[in-house]
């Protein structure tokens, strides 16, 4: 086999169907518990990671794949493949992308290129999705580089958190910090952009996904856009939002992309949140 491989993170959520189909290679991020560290999406599920995080006393840690690991799956995929295209969680909130470019540097001539998202989970899907259908298509590692660097600078990604409670005691709060006062009375409405950072806060779950929806209206300024969607748990709470956003954005309701956040960005900021992440298509 020949041509470009890619490569990404287990934050960026993809249907293990679908990274078989088109031969990604996923590095498992992991989520450590009761000092064990499972590899995200291999050793631990989604549905017995959130039953343990909802037990008294449950605080995950989480951390980044090492250089070694990465190396191992450069050296894997450069058996199939001419190069690479390695597209990871924001380096802002992970040291992922640290990790694999030491990785690529060990590669030595053989042509690695590591993208730092600058976002995670939906967005980080989305954007594998669209570098496949663009490897697919024939085009060549420098233009999916110049695809990626395009979405990446045109992409919004925001969610509201159920609580603060676990964004805070992950370390992972960043400008959200000036909420922590009221966190107990308001629903917050936080934003990816290299690192996590507050946007707005409401009060009550119902107003809240529909401030969420206007921010986004109002970021996408009128442009047709591609919109993911995520959701921890609450399956009713998303079907909610899918309904407000098909209403509201100016996007192909048939081509939304849904995936659930996993156990590394979950424990970060917990069950009941949902998300929205787009970018412009031409």
């Amino acid at each position: 086999m020949a041509g470009i491989g890619i490569v990404t993170d287990s934050t960026a959520y993809l249907d293990k169907g679908y990274v078989e189909e088109h031969d990604i290679k996923v590095v498992p991020l992991k989520v450590i518990m009761e000092e064990v560290s499972y590899r995200e999406g291999v050793d631990i599920d989604n549905d017995e990671f959130y039953r343990r995080l909802q037990q008294p006393g449950t605080f995950p840690t989480t951390s980044q794949p090492s250089a070694g690991e990465f190396l191992e799956a450069y050296r894997e995929m450069a058996e199939r493949y001419d190069s690479l295209v390695s597209i990871h969680i924001s380096a802002g909130i992970s040291g992922t992308c640290e990790s694999a470019r030491s990785a690529a540097a060990e590669m030595g001539d053989y042509p690695i290129e590591v993208i730092d998202s600058r976002f995670t989970g939906i967005q980080l899907m989305m954007f594998v999705q669209e570098l496949v259908k663009a490897r697919d298509e024939g085009k060549s590692a420098e233009e999916l580089v110049s695809l990626a660097q395009r979405m990446i600078g045109e992409s919004a990604l925001m969610f509201c958190v159920d609580t603060l409670e676990y964004l805070h005691r992950g370390g992972r709060i960043g400008g959200a910090q000036a909420l922590m006062g009221s966190m107990l009375r308001i629903k917050p409405i936080l934003y990816i952009d290299g690192t996590i950072d507050a946007l707005d806060k409401v009060r009550g779950g119902g107003k809240a996904l529909d401030r969420l929806v206007e921010l986004a209206v109002e970021k996408a300024g009128g442009r047709k856009v591609q919109v993911g969607l995520t959701y921890v748990r609450d399956r009713a709470r998303l079907e909610e939002l899918r309904e407000k956003v098909k209403k509201s954005l100016n996007c192909d309701p048939d081509s939304i992309a849904v995936n659930e956040t996993g156990p590394v960005i979950g424990s970060h900021v917990g069950p009941g949140t949902v998300g929205v992440g787009f970018f412009p298509v031409e």
